[in-house]
């Protein structure tokens, strides 16, 4: 990266994060795999016929639920991603940028294992919590970039 890229602690500090969000959004869909192969409950035929076995009808009850929390984070990390990345070129105070790109990580991680875990009120709340900051984001980016056009 160039150093004027660097230069930016927001950007800087954007990178880390999504950097830690794709890794977590990683291990919540290796730990699907993991569940699947152990269970042996595939998602497709030819996975079932890779392992020599007949094709189960049902699904798990527990590999279904990490694998809705993947596709949570699929549905709000992509959109952080982008308007996050706008965020930070607006050269945002680094106390907000702190605030929004680590309290929404926090938030995901969090609403991950409370996901998985099947721990309400916790997962509802980590939820509201990441939702707000990324809806605050997008406006603060929103205004920013209007207000510079």
């Amino acid at each position: 990266m160039s150093d004027a890229v660097l230069a930016n602690p927001a950007l800087r500090l954007f990178a880390i994060v999504s950097l830690v969000l794709v890794l977590k959004m990683a291990l919540v869909g290796v730990y699907t795999s993991t569940l699947r192969v152990g269970r042996k409950v595939f998602a497709t035929p030819e996975d079932y016929a890779l392992q020599g076995m007949a094709v189960k009808g049902g699904t798990d009850p527990d590999i279904e639920r990490v694998r809705r929390a993947h596709q949570n984070d699929l549905e709000n990390i992509l959109p952080f991603f982008v308007v996050g990345f706008f965020f930070a070129l607006t050269r945002p105070p680094l106390v907000a940028a702190e605030i929004f790109f680590v309290g929404f990580a926090l938030a995901r991680i969090l609403h991950s294992v409370f996901y998985i875990r099947a721990m309400q009120p916790h997962r509802t709340i980590a939820f509201a919590a990441g939702s707000v900051l990324s809806g605050v984001l997008l406006v603060w980016t929103l205004v920013a970039l209007l207000r510079a056009a």
